[in-house]
Formats: structure tokens, C-alpha cells, sequence
């Protein structure tokens, strides 16, 4: 506050300040005035009692610190040392910085304090505040906060979108289920107030109202909303909600709108109407009762299954409906809706003219809402006949081989789980007699599917022809079969059954204009003597099986403990092979070949080793045949395959003059489709010319399928790779196809070389090898040569070629290599 006073002198100052006291005095408001030095100087009694100030203490004169000092010491400042406070509200007055702030008083009172310095002619003369209790103003703009707050929660918790706009059509009240339901963005409402027209613009564009120019829309919306009357109609947006919208105006020409969502409701309604449509199409039975089971209500489905009227039906029982022979399914029905006012199965229900047929039901309590009393049941219904009938035919055919029409492998586990017990209680024996037949396979890969199909049936026939009526035969798949023979007497009858299948299978089997031979291996197996279970008596008349086969086929032998062992090992070979390759386990050794005068080595055959961490060395003997029955060898043969090329072609990098590396190739690599492309890949990889590898090949794996041996040979031969046949006269043969095979050697097995120094037989078939492979312009390689007198009777009989001992066993990559280069250089 400025107050000009020029060339005032003390008394006019005085009675300027007596004049200031006066119109002070007579303010509603407090007052105080501090001079400069913060001693007061003037006050009104508003000052006093606003401050609750004791009258005695605020005189003329009296300290701004000695004032403040009262309501510090009373708490009003907040906790702490009362002169603390004194101080810091002295050293904040004596800055005389104008202030405006709210304080409310113990008692409750709210004072409005502000303050400004008081300057005189420009100098500072002290600081003047007022003190205005404001306290029914506060409680009022509470109270109004309140109310606008109330409001507004009131409007957010209607279920339904509200707004409320002005005369002029500006939006003044509206709540989130507003922006909810109507799908409106917040960014049309960021800068208020936003216009019902920006709203018809914005719902117009996207499409809200329907097809037309938007323009043209709002136009005719805006003339409707400045005359608004009351409304009440139902609009469908675009995405299938329908919202009722109702319209009042009021007094002052705003208009308040409210819209619900009902598309429940209407969706209900369709409900309701579709539900009645589809009691009466349905074709499913559909009977509503009362809580006594009397029919209320069926529709046109359930009175045409029991063929009678829906007046007959009505008022009766459903439980009539039910055939009355089965009544423990009634008891049944009845006390589960009473536990627990459903129940669903299948049940025999009754026609009008007696009769009865198989139907599922379903059965639902229907409670009432008002006391929790059963009010109906709902019995929906369908008749299952030809399901029933379809279900037989589906367990029969899930039950039966299609092919030959023997029971199959479930059909055979389920005769096991009766007839087990039963021998069990009864002490039966009961044999199970394992089937295999042996060289199906050949002649299925060789007559096709058809022939095989057609054995197959034959065989079954004469299965089921040489047992008895109460035995089983079932066909498990393939060419397996097993027999089952209850109530035998002894393992002798068991005997007699297989004699009889051997000799039933002996005969020629027609099948498609050929003229079929098969043999049986039959793996017998007793219970309760070789298992406690089907499981076991399966698997170990397999494992005699399996020895019958060994036993040279078309035989039965009876399972025996040790039997398992073989078996057991067997599948820890092939357990432990799977892992071989992957775990570098397997590795190539290479034994030199040599001219049979011995001057120069003309190549290697790769020879593979299998090196276990814990079992050692196991012998091929023992895992070959494992590789080959399981399909491993197919895998296994591709790595030798690559491993023994790269090994070569290092070698011949290295130094070493080319020579040619044998690689032995199973049965099941041969009957791969992929092979030829397979042999291509390694050699592509690998970089060796193709004429340096040497594929060797067994007598039987080529007479399998003699005729595809021949296209797969020709297609080797003409990529330039060279054609051993191994082991020649320990199969079988044909000279016929032999002389059409595009080879290039004969490996004569060493079994025959071993004893040709004494044996004369086995001499015999060792020159008669050589001279037929001249004749047929082969060359010859002998292995197993190990004494020098049986290599001079070869080389002089004409041999080309010779592998043994004799000179070198096999050896590893860096020895054979070592070796080979010593005898070139030797050379």
C-alpha cells in the first residue's frame, strides 16, 4: 500500500494514522498494521478475535514475535519448539513480501490472510494485513462440490449413456457410458464444449446413420435438433447393437437424451421366437413335465416317436414312456433327479403299439427362480437306432481284420482279458501259438500288394480250417497271425496243432495266376507256465518265434527263459546303435586288396567297427544283423558310404596314388528308390571320381527282386562306379540273371578259401567260381587269404585278385594309409 504524504510533518502523520484507526475499526475484517521495525501500530477488535489474542497483550507498540508467539505456544504452527516457529515466521515477515494464502483456526474458522508492505512517499513504512473469515464461503463451495460430485456420480452410475446439451446445442453434461455405448472417441471431446454438430459430423462419416453424403445428413439432423420435442425411437448401428434412444426437452430449451442398450432384449425376443421354432422342427424328442413327471407340454418329434397324439401325451406319465422291463434304469433316473436334478443315458422307451426302441435321454430340472422349489423338467430325447445298429457294425470292423475277416489285435487283447481269468480259476493251460510266414515279404515286393493280399486270405483260411471251434485265430498284421488254444491238456497238443499248421501252409498257394510257396515259423508259448499275463505269453511266444526262424524256418519251437536273454540282448544292441553314429561311436577300418601275384595293391574295402565306451568292441556279427532287421542299416550304410569316399579322396590328396575303395551295401539300402541318387551325393560331396568306388553286393539282396537289381545296377554302372557281387556261392542264384547284372567282380567267400589247401569240395567251388567269372569276362578277388600256399593255388588257377591276412589285416585310416603308400613306393 502506497501512501503519498508531501511535505507532511509529524502531527499530520498522526492524524492520518488516529483517522486510519477509526475507518479500521469499523471493517468487518480484520486488520493489523506493522511498522517497520514489526511493532504494531494499528488494529481493529475483529484483529483480536479472529487471532483469539488476549486483549491485554495487543497494544501500541507490541512486537511481531511477541504476538505470533501465542498461537505458536498453542500449537497452531504444528508440532516442535514454539520459539523455533517464532523465529521463522519473524524472518519471513521482516522480508515484507506481499502474501495471500487460506488458514484454517483450530476452532474450525477459515480466514482468508493476505497482505502487502505498506509504503509511505515510496519508502517502505511497515506491512498491512487483512484477516476475512471466510468460513461460510468454504462450507458453501464444499457443499457445492459435493452436490456437482454427487451429481456426477449419480450420472456415471446410470447403466445408460446420458448427455444433456444447451439452446444453443452444446454438449454441458454427458457420461462415460456415453463415449461407451456409441463407440465415440475421447479426442472429440478434448477441447470443450463440444457441439452436437461436430458429434452428427463424426457419426455421419464412418457411416453411423446409414449410405448417403455426410453433409447432406448433418444438414437435416441439425434442423430437427434446433426445434427439439419429445422423442422415443430404436436405432440399429452398423455392428448389430440396437439402442433405444428417448428425447425430453426442457424449459430453458436444453434437451436431455438417455440411450439404452437393448440388444439384448430384441436379441431375447428372437431367442424366443427361434427357440419355438425349433421345439417344434427339431427332430429330437422333447417332452416338459411337471416335478411329478406329468407331461406338460412335447413337441411334434416326441408324440411321432411313440406314436401317439399330444393330447393323448398330455397329463401322463414320462415315466410310461419308459419300457417297463427295465426298471432298474427307472430307479436309477428317478434318484439322480432328486440328488441332482439331471440325469443322461440311454434307455428303452415305449411305442403306442407296445413295441420299444433304444434312445438317449437327457433330463434337466428347470428350478423356480422365486423359492428354489423343482418347477418342470426338460426330457429331450432321440431315438438311436441306427446308431445302435452302426455301432455293431463299427465294433465288428473295430474288432476284425478287414482283410481276412480274423478277429484283429484288440479282438485278440480282449479273448486274453476273458479267457486269462477263467483258466486261471478254472487251472487251465492255455497256448498261444506266434505266426510268422516266411519270405512273404519277397514275394510281396515282387507280385504286388494284390498276390500278397490274396496269400494272405488263404492263409487265414487254412489257419481257421485246421483248429478247433473253441481255439482263436487272429491276424495281427502283416504276415503275423496268432492262435490261441484253450483247455489244452498238455504242451504236446500244442505240438500237434503247429504240426498241422506246417503242414497245412505246405501246400502251393494260387493266388492271381502264380503259384505261391510260403513256410510258418511258430513261436509257442503256455500259460499259466511261460507268463502270469497276455502281455508276457504274447511277447514270449514272439521271442520263440524269432527263434524258430533262426532255427532255419518252417518250424515251431516252444519259448524257453534263455530265449529272453537272446531277445533282451538283442534289444540293448539296438537301444545303444540308435545313439552310435550320433556319438561318434562307429568308425571305418580299411583292409588292402592286392593283385594275386602281389606286386602292386589295386584298392580297400572299408569295414565298419563299433566301439562302445562301456561294452568295447562289439563285433558286426552281433550288430549288423540288429541294423538290417531294424531298418538302422539304411542310415548306418549312408555314413559308411560318405566317411569311406572322403577318406580316399584325402588320401589321394595326400599323395597317394588313386585306388579303388569297396563299400558293402545292404539289402535295404538296394531297395531304396532314392539309392542311386543317395551314392551320386557321396561322391558329390566327397569329389572321389566314380570309378574309384566300389559297391559290393550280396547274392540274395540282388535275387530278392531280380528284375528291379537290374535297373538299379545298370544306372551304377553307367554313372561309372564298379559292381562287386560279395560272398558268391553261399546264397542263391541264378546263372540266368547273373549274366545280366552289369558287375564287374566276383568275391568268393572266405569260407571257401579257409580250407581249399584240404577240402576238395570246397577247391572245387573255388576254380569253378573263377573259371564262370572269365566266362562271363568277371574279374575274381579271394578274401580271406591267410597262408601263402592257399594264395599260390589261386593265383595259379587264375585269380585276379586276393584280401587277407596274408598281406595286411584291417587297418585304421592313418595305418592303412602308412601302408598302402610304403607298398607304392616299395613298388
Amino acid at each position: 500500500m502506497n501512501i503519498d504524504t508531501p511535505n507532511s510533518a509529524p502531527d499530520d502523520s498522526r492524524r492520518r494514522l488516529a483517522y486510519l484507526q477509526a475507518v479500521v475499526s469499523s471493517l468487518p475484517q480484520g486488520i493489523s498494521v506493522f511498522d517497520e521495525a514489526l511493532r504494531l501500530r494499528v488494529w481493529n477488535d475483529e484483529f483480536i478475535e479472529m487471532l483469539d489474542l488476549p486483549p491485554g497483550l495487543v497494544v501500541d507498540g507490541v512486537s511481531f514475535a511477541d504476538l505470533v508467539r501465542i498461537p505458536a505456544q498453542r500449537g497452531e504452527y504444528g508440532p516442535g519448539d514454539p520459539e523455533h516457529h517464532v523465529e521463522r515466521l519473524n524472518a519471513l515477515a521482516m522480508a515484507f513480501q506481499p502474501h495471500r494464502f487460506e488458514r484454517t483456526r483450530p476452532g474450525g474458522r477459515t480466514h482468508l490472510v493476505h497482505g502487502e508492505p505498506l509504503l509511505i512517499d515510496g519508502v517502505l513504512a511497515g506491512f498491512i494485513t487483512t484477516y476475512t473469515d471466510i468460513t461460510e464461503r468454504k462450507t458453501a463451495e464444499e457443499e457445492l462440490r459435493h452436490q456437482h460430485a454427487l451429481l456426477e456420480t449419480v450420472i456415471e452410475a446410470i447403466p445408460c449413456a446420458v448427455t444433456l446439451f444447451d439452446s444453443k446445442l452444446n454438449l454441458l453434461l454427458h457420461n462415460r457410458e456415453f463415449l461407451k455405448l456409441l463407440d465415440l472417441p475421447e479426442q472429440l471431446f478434448a477441447k470443450p464444449p463440444t457441439t452436437i454438430e461436430a458429434i452428427f459430423r463424426y457419426n455421419a462419416e464412418r457411416g453411423e446413420y446409414g449410405p448417403g453424403d455426410p453433409e447432406s445428413i448433418v444438414r437435416a439432423l441439425l434442423a430437427r435438433a434446433r426445434h427439439p420435442v419429445a422423442h422415443h425411437f430404436e436405432r440399429t448401428r452398423p455392428n448389430g447393437q440396437t439402442l433405444d434412444v428417448r428425447g425430453v426437452p426442457l424449459d430453458d430449451g436444453s434437451i436431455v437424451t438417455v440411450y439404452t442398450d437393448v440388444s439384448e432384449r430384441r436379441a431375447s425376443a428372437e431367442r424366443e421366437q427361434l427357440a419355438q421354432v425349433v421345439f417344434n422342427h427339431t427332430p429330437a424328442g422333447i417332452v416338459v413335465s411337471d416335478e411329478n413327471y406329468r407331461i406338460l407340454s412335447v413337441n411334434p418329434a416326441a408324440a411321432g416317436m411313440t406314436v401317439r397324439s399330444a393330447g393323448e401325451l398330455s397329463g401322463a406319465s414320462v415315466l410310461d414312456l419308459i419300457q417297463a422291463d427295465d426298471q432298474w434304469k427307472r430307479e436309477q433316473l428317478q434318484a439322480s433327479l432328486i440328488l441332482h436334478g439331471s440325469w443322461r443315458g440311454e434307455i428303452a422307451m415305449r411305442r403306442h403299439d407296445g413295441q420299444s426302441f433304444p434312445a438317449s435321454l437327457r433330463v434337466n430340472r428347470v428350478e423356480d427362480s422365486g423359492n428354489n422349489l423343482p418347477r418342470h423338467y426338460i426330457w429331450i430325447f432321440a431315438d438311436i437306432t441306427e446308431r445302435k445298429e452302426a455301432e455293431a457294425r463299427m465294433q465288428h470292423i473295430a474288432q476284425h481284420d478287414s482283410l481276412t475277416g480274423l478277429p484283429n489285435r484288440l479282438a485278440l487283447l480282449m479273448r486274453l482279458g476273458q479267457l486269462l481269468p477263467e483258466a486261471r480259476r478254472h487251472e487251465w493251460k492255455v497256448g498261444i501259438m506266434f505266426i510268422d510266414l516266411d519270405r512273404f515279404k519277397i514275394i510281396n515286393d515282387r507280385l504286388g500288394h494284390q498276390v500278397g493280399d490274396e496269400m494272405l486270405r488263404e492263409v487265414a483260411c487254412r489257419l481257421s480250417g485246421v483248429v478247433r471251434e473253441t481255439d482263436f485265430v487272429a491276424r495281427l498284421g502283416g504276415d503275423e497271425f496268432v492262435v490261441i488254444l484253450p483247455g489244452i491238456a498238455n504242451p504236446g497238443d500244442a505240438a500237434l496243432v503247429a504240426s498241422k499248421i506246417v503242414n497245412a501252409l505246405s501246400t502251393p498257394i494260387e493266388a492271381e495266376g502264380h503259384e505261391l510257396h510260403t513256410s510258418p515259423s511258430i513261436g509257442i508259448s503256455l500259460f499259466p507256465d511261460d507268463g502270469p499275463d497276455g502281455d508276457s505269453i504274447l511277447k514270449n511266444a514272439d521271442t520263440a518265434m524269432y527263434h524258430a526262424k533262426s532255427a532255419g524256418r518252417n518250424n515251431y519251437q516252444f519259448f524257453a527263459a534263455d530265449m529272453n536273454q537272446i531277445a533282451t540282448e538283442r534289444l540293448d544292441i539296438e537301444r545303444k546303435l540308435r545313439h552310435a553314429i550320433s556319438r561318434n561311436e562307429l568308425a571305418l577300418v580299411y583292409q588292402p586288396q592286392f593283385r594275386a601275384d602281389g606286386s602292386r595293391p589295386t584298392g580297400v574295402e572299408a569295414l565298419l567297427r563299433w566301439h562302445h565306451p562301456v561294452d568295447g568292441m562289439i563285433s558286426p556279427d552281433r550288430f549288423i544283423p540288429v541294423a538290417e532287421e531294424t531298418g538302422m542299416i539304411v542310415e548306418i550304410g549312408d555314413w559308411v558310404m560318405l566317411t569311406a569316399c572322403r577318406e580316399m579322396k584325402h588320401w589321394i590328396d595326400s599323395g597317394l596314388p588313386p585306388l579303388r575303395v569297396a563299400v558293402n551295401v545292404s539289402a535295404r539300402q538296394l531297395r531304396r528308390r532314392d539309392f542311386c541318387e543317395t551314392v551320386a551325393g557321396a561322391l558329390a560331396e566327397s569329389g572321389l571320381p566314380a570309378e574309384l568306388l566300389e559297391l559290393e553286393i550280396t547274392e540274395s539282396s540282388v535275387m530278392e527282386n531280380p528284375q528291379e537289381a537290374i535297373h538299379i545296377l545298370q544306372r551304377l554302372g553307367r554313372m561309372g562306379i564298379s559292381l562287386a557281387i560279395d560272398d558268391f556261392g553261399t546264397g542263391y542264384s541264378s546263372l540266368a540273371y547273373l549274366k545280366l547284372f552289369p558287375i564287374d567282380h566276383l568275391k568268393i567267400d572266405r569260407s571257401f578259401v579257409r580250407d581249399i589247401e584240404h577240402d576238395l569240395n570246397d577247391r572245387a567251388i573255388a576254380f569253378g567260381t573263377i573259371a564262370l567269372a572269365h566266362s562271363l569276362g568277371l574279374n575274381v578277388i579271394a578274401e580271406g587269404v591267410e597262408t601263402k600256399d592257399q594264395l599260390e593255388l589261386l593265383r595259379s588257377n587264375g585269380c585276379d585278385e586276393v584280401q587277407g591276412y596274408l598281406f595286411s589285416k584291417p587297418l585304421n585310416s592313418a595305418g592303412a594309409f602308412a601302408f598302402l603308400h610304403a607298398a607304392e613306393r616299395a613298388e
